[in-house]
């Protein structure tokens, strides 16, 4: 194979579990031009991959065309997609590409446009079954494949210390960040809930940080309000790049089940995780030794893939129920 493109428009952590996929396939194709195409939205988390050619972008949400993709692509002269997102889009859009070798999931959205069909084991973590995708070629992973990238440059560093600094903060301060939101709401733990623990972080001598993209800086303002003085309010005051960055500044993450989980993971930065909504046999649970996960048990779970925007039964017991005091236990656990 000479030139090889990895279809991954899906979220944000999905692409960070996309990662193993990328090493993997550099590793069997030394020589070969190996390319990405992402949303714009993502497309910060893989720019400092070291084992691809060219990020490339797919604005869907701005309104390209999915002809007009393809047809800036088919130039290119791919002869191998890989495809771990499963959406009808992204079938077509390795047909129309061109490529003669196209390799998805059997559960696919139009998997039969796929030249190579691979099972997808719903027992393994997603960073697996998207490895499972190797076996369309005659390939099997190996141990050495299973691990998570996401880079940063010196800029992102230098964005993190202004913050930093903009808020008082030393030098050396230990630090522990919370990572108050998400994109569904059956997936965020209460504000107040996550201020109590930033409370009971700081008692212990850690300075907490909030992070966040510009959509959460409501939360994250009402978090750093209760947790009191000292508290610092990062949301969308540094780049998606910088999250990276900040998760080698700080000794601990608090998060909810978000792409900050997954980001953490790759930098190897101790995770305490709360679960409400899904669980970790949909496979997106953290992906290092380094984490916790803090979930109740209640008989609905999970009850979707992503949550919802709102709990179906009314009662949100599955987040209602993870107090403070458990999660504290855990990064204690992590960090002592």
């Amino acid at each position: 194979m000479n030139r090889v493109l990895v279809i991954q428009t899906a979220f944000l952590g999905d692409v960070v579990l996309t990662t193993p996929l990328f090493r993997a396939l550099r590793r069997r194709f030394p020589d070969a031009r190996l390319d990405v195409l992402v949303t714009p939205a993502a497309a910060p988390l893989v720019e400092e991959d070291p084992h691809l050619d060219e990020v490339l972008r797919y604005d869907k949400k701005g309104g390209e065309r999915l002809g007009s993709v393809a047809r800036r692509l088919r130039g290119r002269g791919y002869d191998l997609i890989v495809a771990p997102h499963r959406s009808h889009r992204t079938a077509l859009l390795a047909r129309w590409i061109g490529a003669v070798v196209r390799v998805g999931f059997r559960d696919a959205g139009l998997w039969w446009l796929y030249t190579r069909r691979v099972t997808r084991p719903a027992a393994l973590h997603e960073v697996d079954r998207n490895l499972e995708l190797l076996r369309g070629l005659g390939l099997h992973p190996e141990p050495e494949d299973r691990v998570l990238h996401v880079g940063y440059t010196e800029r992102e560093v230098e964005e993190v210390e202004r913050v930093l600094a903009e808020a008082g903060g030393e030098a050396h301060e230990p630090l522990a960040a919370l990572a108050p939101g998400s994109v569904w709401a059956t997936k965020r733990w209460p504000a107040e809930r996550f201020a109590e623990v930033g409370r009971g972080l700081q008692a212990r001598g850690l300075r907490v940080v909030v992070l966040g993209g510009p959509d959460d800086r409501a939360v994250a303002q009402a978090v750093c309000a209760a947790v009191g003085a000292g508290a610092v309010n990062a949301a969308g005051k540094t780049s998606l790049k910088a999250l990276a960055a900040w998760m080698d500044r700080v000794r601990l993450l608090v998060t909810n089940d978000s792409a900050p989980l997954h980001v953490a993971a790759a930098r190897g930065t101790p995770t305490v995780a709360v679960f409400g909504a899904t669980t970790l046999d949909l496979g997106f649970g953290p992906f290092h030794a380094a984490s916790r996960v803090v979930e109740a048990e209640v008989e609905c779970r999970p009850c979707g893939l992503h949550g919802g925007r709102r709990c179906r039964k009314g009662h949100f017991r599955c987040m209602l129920e993870v107090t403070p005091e458990e999660v504290l236990a855990a990064c204690r656990e992590l960090v002592r």
